[in-house]
């Protein structure tokens, strides 16, 4: 019987623990059997191609281009949605007749499927049709190719993506001022602290860790997105905005090479663990030496 419950935990985690075998780690194994081959939609014979692919990838200078874009995309989204994460957190934090009803209006873009959130940028960013260019218009501004310039269409994919998951850093940032003692904003105010003293010496210190864990969970999301950028751009002008996930989809489905897409996916895999792994050992670092 004590035997009985001492597996009975692992007892119910064994359904979990299958399902993530079955969804990740076995198609996992495949990916990374099938990035050793040379395996093309044309050729029907799968062959041992060793390390070929990935070199044939980190030979070839639209790989690197992308992972600048990616990069890219990554720091400048990123640095974005923290501030305006920030800045929504503390003004739904403020105790206010509205604040209940602008928790809710700030949520519902992180609620919307990104891929429709495309499409609605999509529609808004047309030069001829777009809601955007109207009011430049009527404000007698000219009118912006925003999908059709390189430069354009990054920053169009950017402000899609801070408009749609700047409300999941700020609910982050909301629960971490919850958790912040108001003793030590009453004796701040005692002392004579400021507003911007109370931020920048209580609030923004407290607040890193949680803010942290938020930047994590964002740049892991955004170092291998594809809806977003597939659905407004398709990548494109000129591979301006072609992130590795898209040129992976387009190794596998446009070129046909599934051997070559598939250490693409391996290589994204190994940059988020990287990332990840550097990311939370630092933040674990500083926190130690902190304490």
């Amino acid at each position: 019987m004590i035997l009985l419950k001492t597996k009975m935990p692992y007892l119910f985690l064994l359904p979990g623990i299958l399902l993530v075998l079955a969804f990740n780690f076995i198609p996992f194994i495949d990916t990374l059997i099938l990035s050793f081959k040379n395996a093309k939609l044309i050729v029907p014979e799968e062959t041992f191609a060793g390390f070929a692919n990935y070199k044939a990838i980190l030979t070839h200078s639209r790989f690197w281009y992308s992972l600048f874009i990616t990069l890219s995309f990554v720091f400048v989204s990123i640095s974005l949605e923290a501030v305006l994460g920030v800045c929504l957190g503390l003004m739904m934090s403020q105790p206010s007749p509205v604040s209940n009803f602008l928790r809710i209006l700030i949520l519902i873009p992180w609620t919307i499927p990104t891929v429709v959130t495309a499409r609605m940028w999509q529609w808004m960013f047309d030069y001829n049709l777009g809601i955007i260019n109207y009011l430049f218009q009527n404000l007698g501004i000219n009118q912006m190719n925003w999908l059709g310039k390189p430069f354009l269409a990054f920053f169009s994919i950017i402000i899609a993506d801070v408009w749609k998951t700047a409300p999941f850093v700020a609910i982050i940032v909301l629960a971490g001022l919850s958790a912040i003692p108001q003793e030590i904003y009453k004796a701040s105010v005692v002392d004579g602290a400021n507003a911007w003293q109370r931020f920048r010496f209580i609030t923004l210190p407290l607040l890193l860790p949680v803010l942290g864990v938020a930047i994590l969970f964002r740049a892991i999301d955004a170092l291998r997105i594809f809806d977003l950028v597939y659905v407004l751009t398709g990548g494109g002008p000129g591979g301006s905005t072609e992130t590795l996930s898209v040129y992976a989809y387009k190794l596998f489905f446009y070129k046909g090479d599934f051997g070559q897409g598939a250490a693409t996916s391996v290589i994204i895999l190994l940059l988020v663990a990287g990332f990840g792994y550097f990311y939370t050992k630092k933040s674990f670092s500083a926190n130690t030496v902190k304490q």
